[in-house]
């Protein structure tokens, strides 16, 4: 039998930054509203009506994305976790991260706080940046969500292990390209694929799940 400590960390390792292996998806970016998605298949429907969201509207770097299945305050979140590995920036992993989930990665791997997690997942990237970086974009490319039969079981596991009094009203995947060196670098491009990021919404607050 594997010891609490070797469960813990392979639980918290499925937690950390996940690079897809997926080619590029498509992107249409003309702008689009903010209706529901209720009757529309995002694996298919996705990217339909892309829009930004500027940093220089309060955004931590410019997030484009299709609005009728993101939302602005998911958006938010996205914005700040992506910029948090870009500047190794502890504060805002903390505020884009649930808070329970965080504490539970940083004390199974032995991170000293956020910020060195943060500067982990900064460092992991420049393999294949080959220099140093700062996002400044991020283009949420793919989505799936619970209509698709999509198991996000596990996820929920881990949320409720760490936070029994966890809400989940929201599940989402989402591939995202993250664009620096003026844009005129693609993370997807120099990785041969997206940042997947889980995307959850709990006790009413979108979370990623680090």
């Amino acid at each position: 039998m594997r010891s609490p400590m070797r469960r813990a960390a392979a639980l918290a390792a499925a937690l950390m930054l996940a690079f897809s292996a997926a080619g590029c998806g498509s992107k249409d970016s003309s702008s689009g509203n903010t209706s529901s998605p209720s009757a529309v298949d995002p694996v298919s429907q996705y990217g339909g009506d892309m829009i930004k969201h500027w940093a220089r509207d309060g955004y931590e770097i410019t997030v484009e994305v299709d609005g009728r299945f993101i939302t602005e305050d998911e958006s938010k979140a996205v914005a700040k976790y992506i910029a948090a590995i870009g500047r190794s920036d502890g504060k805002l992993m903390e505020d884009s991260v649930h808070p329970a989930v965080l504490k539970y990665v940083l004390d199974a791997n032995g991170f000293a706080d956020a910020g060195a997690y943060a500067s982990y997942l900064h460092t992991s990237l420049l393999q294949f940046t080959g220099e140093e970086y700062e996002f400044e974009y991020a283009a949420v490319e793919k989505l799936i969500d619970e209509s698709t039969g999509f198991d996000f079981s596990k996820y929920d596991k881990i949320i409720l292990d760490a936070d029994p009094d966890a809400e989940i009203t929201n599940r989402k995947k989402i591939s995202v390209d993250a664009l620096y060196d003026n844009t005129n670098k693609s993370i997807n491009v120099r990785m041969g694929g997206y940042i997947e990021i889980y995307l959850y919404t709990i006790n009413g607050v979108p979370y990623v799940l680090s």
